[in-house]
């Protein structure tokens, strides 16, 4: 009977803790107070759109700094969507630990500096999410 219980309670505490991609429609915005950069319309121009997985291994309960070409761009937490803009070209596209944060998360514990690189022509919209599978991540994404 014990094994059936602590089967259970960790099936119900594994569901409930898992990164699930959400859809930018359904997502929440990142609140005007969490963007710091790259609002303003670009002509020519290019958007990125960054959405974070719901869930609490997609934080680990902390918001996610995410950074553009090295500069603080947002901080991001669950469920969120954030669009910017860009000029066309290479750029680098980061998270990071929040250096607003506090308690656990000041200590930026498993929130290790991750980037990748795109190639974003005019006019263009490249997607990516911000993930908990397999670590704290960021990737391109196709939803």
């Amino acid at each position: 009977m014990h094994r059936i219980m602590l089967a259970v309670a960790t099936t119900a505490l594994i569901t409930g803790c898992t990164s699930k991609p959400i859809d930018p429609a359904k997502a929440m915005p990142v609140p005007h107070q969490r963007l710091y950069s790259h609002q303003v319309e670009l002509e020519p121009g290019a958007k990125l759109v960054i959405t974070r997985d719901s869930g609490y291994w997609a934080s680990g309960g902390c918001i996610a700094q995410v950074l553009i070409d090295g500069k603080k761009a947002a901080r991001m937490d669950t469920g969120e969507v954030a669009t910017f803009e860009v000029k066309p070209g290479r750029h680098f596209i980061g998270i990071d630990g929040d250096d607003e944060g506090s308690g656990l998360c000041a200590m930026q514990i498993g929130q290790q500096f991750k980037e990748i690189t795109t190639e974003i022509s005019a006019g263009e919209v490249q997607r990516f999410r911000i993930t908990g599978q397999n670590g704290v991540d960021i990737r391109p994404s196709s939803i």
